[in-house]
């Protein structure tokens, strides 16, 4: 059975969405992250952070709640959400990371978090980072051939290249491409499954894989 990482970080409340965790899974709560998900009784295993977003009182609650309390200075090399990825990404009991909360606040941080994945200490474990906001999921992929299926309330289909691509053939879509090649990043947005899965393949870079629907009025929970 496969165990995900669960990182929460803490974008703005009314764009949040929380995992829903099996009892197998991990939950690493960054910062005010760690907090929501208490509040929404999702139990803790990792509480990480330089905490600068909480109060002394909500500080008190998380480290007598959470099974693990790490605490950094805010003067670092590292975001929280980097510290985080790498305690997932260290245990070799993970299969599955996924990231919540990673849209909604500042762009520069929005940003970090898109970049981060690219970085070398992450990049063998890309594959099975997934990325998960209200209304969006991005995967990350090595090149190879893969089916993927459609998300319920998910329309939209959007390859993006970070790197140059080569040789991106895509099936059973919209817009389809046979061996097409990219010598510098771009973005495929918009693209449609014509059924409830699809194929493609590349042969040289790295790929995200982006699901999108409109916005819902309610919250949404996730399991994997």
């Amino acid at each position: 059975m496969t165990k995900t990482a669960h990182i929460v970080l803490g974008a703005p409340t009314d764009n949040a969405v929380f995992p829903s965790p099996r009892t197998e899974d991990i939950v690493i709560g960054v910062d005010r992250g760690a907090i929501e998900c208490l509040s929404r009784g999702i139990t803790v295993t990792t509480a990480v952070g330089d905490f600068d977003s909480i109060s002394t009182e909500e500080k008190a609650n998380l480290k007598a709640s959470a099974d693990s309390y790490i605490e950094h200075d805010a003067d670092k090399d590292d975001t929280d959400a980097e510290i985080a990825l790498s305690l997932a990404v260290k245990d070799e009991t993970v299969s599955q990371i996924s990231v919540y909360n990673w849209s909604g606040g500042r762009l520069d941080h929005l940003l970090s978090i898109l970049y981060m994945v690219y970085q070398p200490r992450f990049i063998d474990r890309i594959g099975s980072i997934k990325l998960i906001n209200e209304t969006n999921t991005i995967n990350f992929y090595h090149p190879g051939d893969y089916t993927i299926v459609k998300e319920e309330s998910k329309t939209y289909l959007s390859f993006v290249g970070m790197t140059a691509i080569e040789k991106l053939t895509l099936k059973k879509v919209k817009y389809p491409l046979d061996n097409k090649s990219y010598h510098y990043p771009v973005a495929l947005v918009s693209n449609e499954f014509l059924k409830e899965e699809c194929r493609f393949s590349f042969e040289k870079g790295i790929l995200a894989v982006i699901q999108s629907g409109d916005k819902q009025k309610e919250r949404i929970s996730i399991r994997d």
